[in-house]
């Protein structure tokens, strides 16, 4: 089984991973990001490093068709991008708070561009629409993570609903309707 665990950075994709590897008898973690850095799977470009999408699935492709990562679990944000959905047996999209996660990023030192541009993407559930255009729909959920929650418990939901398909959803969590009389949040999708 394959397991791809997606979502906006600081959602808790790496320590969910963590604990359903454990949960799942230590099967490996594939680390996306972790993948590009180390093979520079970069476009040329002067201003700034852009990941090259072909160059990144093609490696993945490679990777997840060998025996050592039939069972594996591949985490990344940019997951909707660069793996191919036949590939895969079970998708999660991991959401969070806007509000937890500009915590988390003004923790982490990122730059108002970046805390910016991500908590659009979380409020706007981009990733979540990317993986529903990537990914089959059987295969996909959702889930919201919170700093309430210990990672085994998320962990432990996301083997449940691997298990159990009727126990999935997708498209239920909303942070406009949460944000949507916040000025504060409310600038973060302007």
């Amino acid at each position: 089984m394959k397991v791809v665990i997606t979502g906006t950075p600081g959602v808790g994709k790496h320590t969910v991973a963590k604990s359903l590897s454990t949960i799942m008898g230590n099967i490996p973690i594939l680390d996306i990001n972790e993948i590009i850095l180390s093979k520079c799977l970069f476009t040329n470009s002067e201003d700034y490093k852009e990941v090259d999408i072909q160059k990144s699935c093609e490696i993945l492709t490679l990777l997840l068709s060998k025996d050592e990562f039939q069972n594996s679990i591949i985490i990344g944000h940019l997951a909707p991008y660069v793996i191919n959905s036949q590939l895969v047996d079970f998708v999660v999209v991991l959401r969070r708070s806007p509000y937890e996660l500009q915590k988390i990023y003004q923790e982490r030192c990122y730059s108002d561009s970046k805390t910016r541009d991500n908590i659009n993407a979380e409020i706007l559930g981009i990733l979540s629409y990317d993986a529903s255009a990537n990914f089959d729909f059987s295969k996909l959920s959702e889930f919201e993570n919170s700093s309430n929650l210990l990672p085994s418990s998320v962990a432990q939901s996301i083997y449940d609903m691997w298990l159990d398909t009727k126990s999935r959803s997708f498209g239920f969590i909303d942070w406009i309707s949460l944000i949507q009389s916040d000025p504060e949040m409310l600038k973060y999708i302007k």
